[in-house]
């Protein structure tokens, strides 16, 4: 039996497939010659290629919740790809079906893809002490989290650098990386990929980040927010584990202290930078 996580992990490459092969198809169709059928289902197909598209090439940390503009989108291009099932004599039901299939497969991504259902946020709840976990630095030495008291802390885990969203909100931590430091503030990024990968990372910003592996998850496991299969089937081939992390932020002072923890119940609503300095500023 596939588990919830499985299913996550092929659904996110199969919608990808769907919405970038079904675009291009129906644009190759209306080449041949103008259909509304094939209008509606390249309607119903683009926002996700798109949404897609944006994440990768422009880049953005967050969006909203449900999306609603893209839902919309994919909605009436199922309903112009019926109107133009209906009126053409030869009923083609390629266009509809396609048309269809992407309309749902854009309202799951949106309401059960992109949510991580019944999160515990027990463990990391502020006005807790952050629990004691063990991370390997890129140059593969063994720390522990004991080793932050002393100095304030935002500790960010991270799913990867395969993840667009992750990587602005990377990018724009590097932006403010000076104002923070000038606070005293300590920004300790963690992932489960390879110290190979987060080197490349590193190599990416001119700021003295504090990047760590989470090996096997250990980290993960015991704080609660640990991401089974969470990786999109495929991109194993790139060196990433299939199992990853939950976003998460987390904000401590100079005892371990938790005073903001950002357990967002979807990958991509994510606190923005002001967030971190105002609750910072207050410690």
């Amino acid at each position: 039996m596939f588990s919830q996580s499985l299913l996550k992990s092929l659904f996110i490459s199969f919608i990808t497939v769907l919405s970038f092969g079904v675009s291009v198809y129906a644009i190759g169709e209306l080449f041949n010659g103008f259909d509304l059928a094939w209008v509606g289902a390249l309607l119903a197909a683009a926002p996700f290629a798109l949404l897609l598209s944006w994440f990768f090439l422009i880049g953005t940390a967050r969006t909203s919740a449900n999306l609603m503009i893209m839902l919309e989108a994919s909605i009436i291009g199922s309903i112009v790809a019926a109107i133009g099932f209906f009126y053409n004599p030869s009923f083609n039901y390629l266009p509809i079906g396609l048309a269809l299939v992407a309309t749902i497969s854009t309202a799951i991504y949106i309401f059960w893809y992109s949510r991580f259902n019944n999160r515990d946020n027990s463990k990391l709840a502020p006005g807790k002490s952050l629990p004691e976990v063990e991370l390997v630095d890129i140059n593969g030495e063994l720390i522990n989290t004991n080793s932050f008291i002393g100095k304030k802390t935002l500790m960010i885990f991270y799913r990867g650098n395969w993840c667009p969203l992750c990587m602005v909100q990377i990018k724009e931590l590097a932006q403010e990386y000076q104002e923070l430091a000038s606070d005293g503030v300590r920004i300790a990024l963690v992932s489960p990929q390879s110290a190979k990968h987060t080197r490349s990372l590193a190599k990416k910003f001119d700021v003295p980040f504090e990047y760590y592996v989470d090996k096997d998850n250990q980290a993960a496991k015991k704080l609660g927010i640990f991401a089974e299969k969470g990786l999109p089937f495929g991109l194993q081939l790139l060196g990433y584990d299939t199992d990853t992390v939950m976003p998460t932020v987390l904000i401590t002072d100079s005892d371990n202290k938790i005073h903001f923890a950002d357990l967002t119940d979807n990958y991509r609503v994510r606190p923005e930078p002001a967030t971190f300095k105002e609750i910072l500023s207050k410690i």
